[in-house]
């Protein structure tokens, strides 16, 4: 066997280093859910992620989702397919996949729009279902 190694103290002498077995509450700082930021507005419709999805799944999960919606009277959802950034050549794949499905489908759709930035801009749209 071996020589065991002792123990460094960490930067500031308190307590020894343990690398990334040290736990998870050491040096943590208390956080509230009602301090954090909502990730979208509070006027946000329900949303739909279809981001980082092939465009077969994407469609496939869009068409569901929105049917599931427009069962519940839901008139308004938002669709975040993302900007596209991470594709081949960084071009949008999804996002006009996505335009001309809510294009094809008049008697679920009445209208979709790019959402405003505080609900994901580019990387989204609003999407209007019949009632």
């Amino acid at each position: 066997m071996g020589k065991k190694k002792k123990r460094q103290p960490g930067p500031d002498g308190s307590q020894p280093r343990r690398g990334k077995r040290r736990s998870i509450r050491y040096e943590a700082e208390e956080e509230w859910p009602e301090d954090r930021q909502p990730a979208r507005a509070a006027d946000a419709p329900p949303e739909i992620l279809l981001r980082k999805l092939t465009v077969n799944e994407a469609l496939a999960r869009l068409d569901f989702q929105l049917r599931a919606f427009a069962a519940k009277n839901k008139l308004r959802v938002l669709v975040v397919h993302g900007k596209g950034t991470g594709s081949l050549g960084g071009v949008s794949v999804l996002s006009p996949a996505v335009r001309n499905w809510c294009d094809a489908h008049p008697s679920l759709v009445v209208s979709w729009s790019e959402a405003p930035p505080k609900w994901g801009g580019a990387g989204a749209i609003v999407v209007n279902l019949r009632s």
